[in-house]
């Protein structure tokens, strides 16, 4: 009996352990382009993730504040911009917030799926069309995209 029971411990303690989330941990990652509108702010203060590669199979969560000057109300979302593929930008349901013109803190949470450029940008809550933003990740993947434009960002 006392065997049994140190077993269905153990399988219990090791199920556990098996079914917590991957551990996070800060890394410290490079700026890539970036445009806001005048008065518009995002800055990130932490990101923490599942390695130091910021990359494909890796979760990333990133806190920072955003502060809104031109417009009331607006979506922030962390996404990614494939490199490879389709170039589309993909998201997870945790990827978005409602801000306002206050400061307002967030902390917003993908997986990463394809290889690219991860970024959180401004999404104007009617139109839909992005705003202003900021890309970050590795040296190396901020140097792939350094040469971008996000002229669009400033299209009415």
């Amino acid at each position: 009996m006392q065997k049994r029971l140190s077993l269905f411990v153990v399988i219990l303690w090791v199920s556990q352990v098996l079914a917590a989330p991957p551990l996070q941990e800060s890394v410290a990652p490079v700026l890539g382009p970036k445009l806001f509108r005048d008065g518009d702010v995002i800055e990130i203060t932490d990101v923490m993730s599942t390695s130091t590669k910021l990359e494909q199979g890796d979760s990333i969560t990133v806190k920072g504040r955003a502060r809104l000057h031109g417009q009331a109300t607006a979506q922030l979302a962390l996404e990614l911009t494939q490199t490879v593929g389709d170039g589309l930008d993909e998201g997870d349901r945790f990827q978005r917030k409602e801000i306002s013109k206050e400061m307002t803190e967030f902390e917003l949470k993908i997986t990463i799926k394809h290889r690219g450029a991860l970024h959180i940008t401004f999404y104007d809550m009617v139109r839909g069309k992005p705003f202003g933003g900021v890309y970050f990740g590795t040296a190396k993947q901020m140097k792939e995209i350094g040469d971008w434009s996000l002229a669009y960002y400033l299209e009415k």
